[in-house]
């Protein structure tokens, strides 16, 4: 190899003891990496580069979003990575032969280490798996509970439901004209385990409704306690949102008054039912917690990382069943894992259970109204730039239009625009609970946060002019109308990470208010808020779980690795009536090429056997 070269072995012979810098420099390592694998490689007496190496490339993998190293992946394919918003790829190591020595190099150190005969994760740092995946300690245990918990709970017995009860119950529910809804429903019926999947407006949460109804009504006709049911979601917004829409699926059912009444009214997020109470110190969480339900329901499913799904299984031990709700199409969680992805992505090569437990709805009644939105995302989801590009070119659809962000000053006087006209109608509302509303009218959603049209200038730009008209000034921070976006969960204030609020004024004295959950707001002071940003300018990331009714998806003219076919459908999805795309033919051809991948190991651990 060259004097270039990053191969660990390569340095070893050398004894130059600079991989790891060279790494660095290179843009496959961050500082965090090296000391990372620095620290435990003193912990543990281990001087040698190439087990250095190989822990710090299994940190770094999993800090990108992938749950192991898979080395023959990156020896193939090479080391990819963004530096400065240029992808630069260095092969590592050429050869299977190379593969299986430094594999073996590792496992002579006490860094790494193989499971047992049972699968049980080592004591070591790392492990490497049956296939030679690397994993950090902490992941592969995850992986592993994750995938025990979901096989013994798909495998379990199904529920004896009377058909001659559950029959004309599904037909009344579902109205009669759905066969296969009301199929869904009667195999959600039997199912400890329900994974509901689907694009947007496919009827997942109102089949919920209709699964947790008819649980409900069994109960009340047989005289049975009523099933405590928790609804969960991983975002505050998603949770709010879900509350909204169980309550108009509610509202929309056939069924008793005294079923009606006993669903429930209040959603919250999975980090307070995980964490929230539970803190035994400073810098501690329980681990044992048992979410108090019968029936837990989880909304927004893909934005669930490996670690807070084994967490919640774990936690779901005395729940008799678990539904999961979601579209694996979106962008998957920014922590490590894709699991629904993985759930219901391979499921013909899994468990004849595990397939029997998804549940796949694809009509969509959202878009059945206009179309264009709707047929966009399949076209996105399909992989058809052809039919994307026509579609958002197509003047007889003005419900999707595609833009020019060659000029970054264009497209802030457009945004501008759509943005005061949405505060005009906030500053005109006299009730909090209305202003809390119109904010769901618009909103501005970029791939990047830096840059000309990143979230960063474009909601800078769009506070001073929301600013102007609450007829006020943005420099303060603190400002009438102004649009929040917490960033950090908060126990202490009930507030997590993506809950949306806005500053509003009561009695002379600026506060800063949200939805309570229960159909009214609670408002804070400046001094009680927790670390928050501006919300008219999100990244599409931050949008997960939110709807709007206009969009302007700010993409820009340029490829970029980050602008994945997940990115761009999960943007697009974001939309209930009119969208705006700002970006060229290549950039968007070039994210509909661009797949996210994430390495892992939980299809192969949930396959059958």
């Amino acid at each position: 190899m060259s004097e270039a070269s990053l191969d660990p072995r390569d340095a070893r012979e050398r004894g130059d003891g600079a991989i790891l810098e060279r790494g660095r420099a290179a843009g496959l390592l961050t500082g965090l990496d090296l000391q990372f694998a620095r620290r435990l490689g003193a912990l543990f007496g281990v001087e040698d580069e190439a087990a250095l190496w190989g822990l710090a490339i299994a940190c770094h993998q999993q800090a990108n979003g992938h749950v192991c190293a898979d080395l023959d992946r990156l020896a193939e394919d090479g080391i990819v990575t963004e530096v400065e918003g240029v992808a630069r790829v260095h092969p590592v190591l050429v050869t299977h032969d190379a593969v299986e020595a430094w594999r073996a190099a590792l496992l002579a150190t006490p860094l790494f280490d193989a499971p047992d005969a049972s699968g049980e994760t080592p004591e070591s740092p790392a492990v490497i798996d049956e296939r030679g995946r690397v994993y950090l300690s902490r992941a592969h245990r995850a992986e592993r509970a994750l995938a025990i918990a979901i096989r013994a709970r798909a495998g379990a017995p199904d529920f004896d439901v009377d058909a001659s009860w559950s029959a004309p119950v599904i037909e009344r529910l579902t109205g009669g004209g759905d066969p296969a809804s009301a199929a869904a429903l009667e195999s959600a019926l039997r199912r400890p385990l329900t994974i509901v999947t689907g694009g947007p407006g496919t009827g997942k949460t109102t089949l919920v409704v209709r699964l947790v109804a008819a649980l409900v009504e069994q109960a009340v006709e047989t005289g049975a306690p009523v099933p405590r049911v928790a609804l969960l979601a991983p975002t505050g917004k998603a949770a709010a949102a879900m509350a909204g829409a169980f309550a108009r699926g509610r509202d929309g059912l056939e069924a008793q008054d005294a079923v009606k009444a006993a669903l429930p009214t209040q959603a919250g997020t999975l980090q307070r039912a995980l964490y929230g109470q539970l803190r035994r110190d400073a810098f501690g969480r329980s681990t044992d917690v048992q979410i108090d339900a019968d029936v837990v329901v989880v909304d927004e499913s893909s934005m669930v990382d490996l670690e807070l799904m084994a967490r919640l299984f774990a936690a779901c031990e005395k729940a008799t069943r678990v539904v999961l709700v979601g579209d694996p199409d979106q962008l998957a969680s920014v922590e490590s894992g894709a699991v629904l992805g993985e759930l219901v992505g391979g499921t013909s090569d899994q468990s004849p259970a595990l397939e029997a437990s998804v549940v796949r709805l694809t009509r969509s009644h959202r878009f059945e109204a206009g179309g264009a939105i709707g047929r966009l995302a399949s076209a996105i989801r399909d992989g058809d730039a052809d039919a994307v590009i026509e579609l958002l070119d197509d003047p007889a659809l003005p419900d999707v239009e595609r833009v020019s962000a060659a000029r970054p000053e264009d497209v802030v006087a457009r945004v501008v625009a759509e943005s005061e006209a949405m505060h005009r109608e906030i500053a005109g509302a006299e009730d909090p609970i209305e202003k809390l509303e119109r904010m769901g009218r618009y909103r501005v959603l970029c791939a990047h946060r830096r840059g000309p049209l990143g979230v960063e200038n474009l909601g800078a730009r769009l506070d001073d002019a929301a600013a102007r008209v609450h007829a006020t000034t943005s420099s303060a921070g603190w400002w009438r109308g102004r649009l929040l976006l917490v960033t950090r969960n908060a126990p202490d204030q009930d507030l997590w990470n993506g809950d949306v609020g806005l500053i509003d004024e009561s009695d002379s004295e600026l506060r800063a208010i949200f939805p309570d959950g229960r159909g009214g707001v609670r408002r804070l002071s400046a001094g009680r808020l927790p670390s928050h940003e501006s919300a008219i300018a999100m990244s599409v990331h931050k949008s997960q779980g939110s709807e709007f009714d206009e969009v302007d998806l700010v993409l820009g003219d340029r490829p970029s690795p980050i602008m994945t076919r997940e990115l761009f459908y999960t943007g697009v999805t974001r939309a209930r009536r009119r969208l705006r795309v700002h970006a060229s033919d290549e950039a968007i051809r070039a994210m509909i090429e661009r797949r996210i991948v994430r390495d892992s190991g939980l299809a192969d651990r949930l396959r059958a056997d």
